[in-house]
């Protein structure tokens, strides 16, 4: 399995990271920041992205060190450039945020596995709310992955 881990908060990173070595025995790829992860999604295919929705522009392995902005959308970008690659994967989004916007439109968590289908043809196969050290966030993330064994 090819698996691609996009996360710019390094806790929520090594969290998601133990997930998948746990369930799967293997180490992610891993980048943290929007840039890295467009580049990554157009270059390669992976069966699965666990893919944060608010990412820097740059990640810390940006050369210069600068973050860049906070993109309180970066994961669409990520959404956007699979479309316009003409790619189609399976995504779990993880994500401290109740809901956020998709095409300017406020979008509920609950209700985005939907719309991202419609609107980039991405197969969203969980939308979890994270919570730091949070053993139920954990398991629910695990579980998800478990179901795509």
């Amino acid at each position: 399995m090819k698996l691609l881990l996009v996360e710019d908060e390094t806790h929520k990173r090594d969290e998601m990271k133990q997930c998948v070595q746990d369930v799967y025995g293997l180490v992610p790829e891993i980048v943290d920041g929007v840039n890295s992860a467009v580049l990554k999604v157009l270059d390669g295919d992976y069966d699965l992205i666990i893919l944060d929705m608010a990412l820097s522009t740059f990640g810390d392995s940006a050369e210069d060190r600068k973050k860049g902005h906070d993109q309180a959308q970066g994961g669409i970008e990520v959404l956007r450039a699979l479309k316009s690659a003409r790619k189609s994967t399976k995504v779990i989004i993880v994500t401290q945020y109740p809901d956020f916007y998709i095409g300017g439109t406020k979008v509920k968590l609950k209700d985005s596995p939907r719309i991202i289908r419609e609107k980039y043809n991405q197969t969203v196969v969980g939308a979890v709310l994270y919570h730091y050290k949070s053993k139920s966030t954990l398991q629910r993330i695990m579980s998800i992955l478990r179901a795509q064994q």
